[in-house]
């Protein structure tokens, strides 16, 4: 049976998934009732009912309901890591955590991740309009392990449309050497916020693409000024602020699927946007970008701290001239 935790306030009233990542499945706007995360088509579904073929990819899609999961200790396609396979996306979005405690105010959960010696814990808590969640990640062990680690929210209608705007102080996006997209030249760095096009095009990434528009892209975001984003919803009425620490995730993966991709897992019924606060480049070296994919170390014994805030603000979301 699916399980849920909860957190309300007189702003916000946020879901959580101790059974199934820690994952954050909703976070409603109260006053309009809009939830700002995606969905995925099948639903949040019970996770009894999930297929398990033995491919990792498949089989975390298959459990992959939308919202804001956690990618430790890895973050897009498996890999072997010191003779162990980590399977796509990590472990820790696919196992149960313990709560440790919870009301409506404050949630605390734990998990032992077994192909790595990894603990984390993840602590959220509502102020306001804000909501507050503060992720650790424990070797252990007593010698470095190497450790992706990605914050995946994905953001989805009625909150996005094609009047959205996302704005942010990175000053370089790098398009994905293998799957950049039906839209992006692959293995590419521009200067933020335009990236160019397989047809030409300069594409302003700032302007979030609507519903009918079949574009699909994937790039990382990156030399940030400040770790924060905001994406303004002119239709909603308002908009959001994420922000972190840079010195933890210093990039930040751009995803898009807006009714674009007809094969598994989409079909073309999907429409989300992500921005993902990571701390590491996506894919796998390229002749552009040999740092891809390398993932910092984390000492034996050490505990890395990431502290995420997302808050509802008011604004039209306008853009400033591009430099």
């Amino acid at each position: 049976m699916t399980s849920s935790l909860w957190l309300h306030n007189d702003r916000l009233s946020v879901e959580i998934r101790p059974d199934k990542g820690a994952d954050i499945t909703s976070i409603v706007e109260r006053d309009s009732t809009i939830d700002l995360l995606w969905r995925t088509p099948w639903g949040r579904r019970d996770l009894a009912g999930a297929p398990v073929t033995g491919d990792s990819q498949v089989d975390w899609l298959a459990r992959y309901g939308g919202g804001w999961q956690q990618l430790v200790p890895n973050a897009g396609a498996e890999r072997t890591v010191d003779g162990v396979r980590r399977g796509y996306h990590g472990e820790a979005a696919v196992v149960a955590w313990s709560v440790v405690s919870a009301d409506e105010e404050l949630i605390l959960l734990t998990t032992d991740l077994i192909t790595a010696p990894l603990r984390l814990t993840r602590t959220l808590r509502l102020d306001g309009a804000a909501l507050h969640v503060r992720d650790t990640v424990r070797n252990t062990g007593d010698l470095p392990v190497p450790v992706m680690w990605v914050q995946h929210p994905g953001f989805g209608a009625p909150f996005i449309d094609e009047h959205c705007t996302l704005t942010t102080p990175a000053r370089t996006v790098l398009t994905d050497a293998g799957q950049p997209g039906n839209t992006l030249v692959a293995d590419t760095r521009a200067a933020f916020p335009f990236a160019p096009s397989v047809d030409g095009t300069p594409v302003d990434l700032r302007k979030v693409p609507g519903p009918g528009s079949g574009r699909s892209v994937f790039a990382c975001l990156t030399d940030f000024d400040g770790g924060w984003y905001e994406i303004h919803s002119p239709t909603a009425g308002f908009g959001i602020r994420v922000e972190w620490d840079p010195t933890v995730f210093p990039h930040a993966w751009l995803w898009q699927e807006c009714h674009a991709s007809s094969g598994f897992p989409w079909h073309r019924r999907a429409y989300v946007v992500a921005v993902e606060p990571a701390n590491v480049l996506p894919g796998d070296p390229s002749p552009t970008c040999p740092d891809r994919g390398e993932s910092p170390l984390l000492p034996g014994g050490a505990t890395w701290t990431s502290d995420i805030t997302l808050s509802v603000i008011p604004g039209s979301g306008a853009l400033p001239p591009a430099c």
